[in-house]
């Protein structure tokens, strides 16, 4: 049995080998067995190559090769940097069984894989941040809310302010913010490039009108805030929680439903408050929602028509005060399932 020659430049590292120059037949299927045929690591291009035969074994199986990207992680123990592999989602898989056809893989693998940057956010070299790249997770997962904004602003920290200006829906206000009180030179540096960008240079800082509508935003949000607070009081067994979109005038109330409708699954609710309009002309209205699997209603709790912002401000206790009510009301209501 002899070993298949490979073409491996320098910085790469061979874990195992059990490739050979020998095809799969029936007399020779035997070594074709075992997690992996071939292991090979690349330390400074984060990537690492894994060939295995699949399935197992199997005369009519076929060679998988697959590029998984390396993780530092820093072992206490040993004072050294391991690296773990992304098994889960590899970078590149391909699959053949003609032997030939993966070595030519394999070299033009070997020589021209581009290498793979460590995004996460690093105490260290292999230590995570745990807060920081907490934070970077959620701007991932879920896009750019208010919550994640609020965050990354309050966090300080020179990466995080660097992808939210990275950001495509990134406002003008938190970029003029970032190029006053960025987290660093640079930070701030990129903010002031930003506004004057083709992206930004064309609008104007906030009216007072706009100026105003933010503070009532503000306050609803405060408010809101305080609802839930109480509704979590209240009924704690309704797990509440709530989920604010300032930048839309929108603030959602979501809980555990344990009502059923048309089917046997749970319904989803929430309840929403919606803040519409521009200058003096504005709308609010609080709405509870349901979602079936095939079906979703909305019924209005109250609306507020072509009111000014002053206006709202002074109705901001009734409005605190009718959010809870309707809450507790959308939270005892049925529905009839002939409707």
């Amino acid at each position: 049995m002899n070993l298949q020659p490979l073409k491996i430049p320098a910085g790469w590292s061979v874990e195992w080998n059990l490739l050979t120059d020998t095809d799969p037949t029936e007399d020779t299927i035997h070594e074709f067995t075992g997690s992996s045929l071939l292991l090979i690591n690349s330390p400074t291009r984060l990537k690492s190559i894994d060939v295995s035969w699949r399935p197992e074994g199997d005369i009519n199986g076929a060679y998988l090769l697959q590029v998984i990207y390396l993780l530092p992680k820093f072992n206490s123990k040993t004072n050294t940097i391991e690296y773990e592999g992304v098994w889960e989602a590899p970078e590149l898989e391909f699959s053949t069984q003609n032997r030939l056809e993966l070595v030519d893989k394999l070299n033009h693998l070997l020589f021209y894989l581009k290498p793979y940057t460590d995004t996460r956010i690093l105490l260290q070299p292999g230590v995570v941040d745990e807060p920081n790249e907490a934070i970077r997770q959620e701007l991932l997962a879920n896009n750019l809310t208010e919550e994640v904004v609020k965050k990354i602003m309050a966090s300080n920290h020179k990466k995080l302010q660097e992808l939210l200006l990275d950001h495509e829906a990134v406002s003008y206000a938190v970029v003029e913010k970032l190029s006053q009180e960025g987290a660093t030179k640079g930070v701030k540096n990129k903010a002031k490039q930003l506004l004057n960008s083709k992206q930004f240079r064309n609008q104007k800082p906030e009216t007072s009108s706009e100026f105003e509508k933010a503070k009532l935003i503000s306050n609803i949000t405060n408010r809101m805030e305080a609802v839930l607070a109480e509704l979590q009081q209240l009924k704690p067994e309704k797990e509440f929680t709530l989920k604010t979109y300032e930048s839309n005038g929108y603030w959602s109330f979501h809980w555990k439903s344990t009502k059923l409708w048309k089917t046997e699954h749970y319904l989803k609710e929430w309840f929403t408050v919606s803040l519409d309009g521009s200058i003096d002309a504005f709308s609010l209205s609080g709405s509870h929602s349901i979602k079936d699997i095939f079906e979703q209603l909305e019924d209005r709790h109250f609306l507020y028509k072509e009111k000014t912002i002053e206006t709202l401000h002074k109705m901001i206790n009734t409005i605190e005060k009718q959010t809870k009510e309707a809450v507790l009301k959308a939270i005892d209501q049925q529905f009839d399932p002939s409707f």
